[in-house]
């Protein structure tokens, strides 16, 4: 059965887990990126929490330019090697490569060259992963946010070009909404290896009585038939995290069995 989880600090495990939540997300850049103080009182927080850190997004910090030489460098190389690292002691199995900043084009670079530089990029990012038993699901953005990989179609296709087997696509249902990108890639179950979710006019945590409800059964209806038993994280605005986390459990559970 799918499994879900939040985007959410490791501060808010114990609520999720009574609510029934079965893993958290982190972001990877922030942790990456922390002293190893920091880092070890995270790591003891989350060695206790009664939720796993399965998964994490915000592979790459926005400082970082992919879609030059710099996305096969030695810096980025060093970045991979301790974030990854970091990644497997805290028991995550898949990275979220989004950031949209750090792999963003040129604006005088042709789209077929931004496919090959970031291609380059993910066959270093996938030798390191590997080493760390970490799978890597590009994630398609919304053109407002990035001006390549927008299509769930698009991450296959570069996951494809990559060679490595612990590289896919993620589907996120809020960037598919602000696309018009829908379901035709999920149902074929071509290297989708994990997905996010959130309503799309405010992104949101998704509610039986918001105007996307239909597209939330459609989203996992696809999946589902596409036999996906992976993960599905909700990536959303809130307010009231209590409220708002047991109100979207109760949908997407009732749409996963």
């Amino acid at each position: 059965m799918i499994k879900l989880g939040v985007c959410t600090p490791i501060e808010n495990a114990e609520l999720l887990r009574n609510i029934g939540y079965d893993y958290i997300e982190l972001g990877l850049s922030r942790i990456a990126g922390m002293d190893e103080e920091e880092y070890q009182r995270l790591l003891t927080a989350v060695k206790a929490a009664p939720l796993p850190v399965q998964a994490m997004n915000s592979m790459v910090p926005s400082d970082y330019s992919l879609c030059s030489d710099e996305g096969t460098g030695e810096r980025i190389r060093a970045y991979l090697k301790k974030a990854f690292t970091r990644a497997e002691e805290l028991g995550v199995e898949i990275v979220v490569f989004g950031s949209g900043a750090a792999r963003k084009m040129p604006p005088d670079m042709s789209e077929s060259e931004g496919y090959r530089r970031l291609s380059q990029f993910l066959r270093v990012a996938a030798r390191i992963a590997e080493d760390h038993y970490i799978k890597i699901a590009i994630e398609p953005l919304r053109s407002a946010e990035c001006n390549i990989i927008n299509l769930v179609g698009d991450a296959q296709n570069l996951a494809g070009m990559t060679g490595f087997l612990n590289v896919g696509a993620l589907a996120d249902l809020y960037h598919m909404m602000q696309e018009g990108d829908y379901y035709d890639y999920l149902d074929n179950g071509i290297g989708v290896i994990h997905a996010h979710i959130a309503e799309m006019e405010n992104r949101t945590f998704p509610r039986a009585s918001d105007n996307c409800a239909p597209e939330y059964q459609e989203f996992i209806r696809s999946l589902k038939n596409a036999g996906y038993d992976g993960r599905i994280s909700i990536e959303a605005r809130t307010e009231n995290l209590a409220v708002d986390a047991a109100e979207s459990f109760r949908l997407l559970d009732s749409l996963r069995r």
